[in-house]
């Protein structure tokens, strides 16, 4: 046997067996987040076997702002919507899922769409979280997702506001004239990233256009903003 297949065994046989572990750890997660009492927000710890276990480290969303998406989600009355798709759409789904909150995902990516989608399924968390694909869509000054609207409901109450990438034309702007009309006062927006300068600016114009009121809130990692409707 050469050097090079004596190298490449162990790894193809590594791989599956890192994936397996990976998913058993996510279920064991989303098993006990879902047998937590009623209005009870994770313990980071468990979020943090919730992230482990989901295994994207390169987007992951950091411990506080994820406890923040919990505690937010427990509190919504109507649905959420989320801005890009992953393991705040698992911690959406169990969550909202206990109280019958719908919760609607934008994607854009059709591989990391039927990624999510899968892993909804495969943990039972599927009925109540829909996610969409939604092309990035050029709306002149900026481009957004292109959300199915007439499947939409009318009015959402919370929004998880973590995409599109900051790259895109207008970066996460368009979540307002696009989805305006559909966040009614007392709204809620949690935008991940706050402390780009695109996300400042950002927030400057949802103030301005909308009568947004805004809370900046520093993590460790990052910031993130609080940001609600008032008019």
């Amino acid at each position: 046997m050469s050097v090079k297949v004596k190298k490449f065994v162990p790894r193809a046989i590594k791989q599956p067996v890192k994936k397996m572990l990976l998913r058993r750890q996510l279920r064991a997660a989303i098993k006990a987040i879902a047998n937590l009492g009623d209005g009870q927000i994770p313990r980071r710890e468990l979020l943090s076997e919730l992230m482990a276990g989901w295994s994207n480290e390169g987007y992951a969303a950091n411990l506080e702002y994820l406890e923040a998406v919990a505690g937010a989600s427990l509190k919504t009355a109507g649905p959420v919507l989320e801005c890009g798709s992953g393991a705040t759409t698992i911690l959406l789904a169990i969550l909202c899922g206990k109280r019958n909150v719908q919760v609607w995902s934008l994607e854009h990516f059709p591989e990391w769409r039927a990624h999510v989608s899968e892993t909804l399924n495969e943990n039972g968390l599927s009925s109540g979280a829909h996610v969409c694909s939604s092309p990035l869509k050029d709306y002149g000054d900026f481009a957004w997702y292109d959300p199915p609207l007439a499947e939409m409901p009318t009015e959402f109450s919370l929004v998880i506001c973590d995409g599109p990438p900051g790259s895109t034309k207008g970066g996460r702007y368009g979540l307002l004239p696009v989805m305006g009309k559909h966040l009614p006062p007392g709204a809620t927006i949690l935008l991940d990233d706050a402390g780009r300068p695109g996300e400042l600016e950002l927030i400057r114009k949802w103030e301005v256009e909308a009568g947004f009121k805004t809370e900046l809130i520093k993590t460790e990692a990052s910031k993130y903003a609080v940001m609600r409707r008032s008019s």
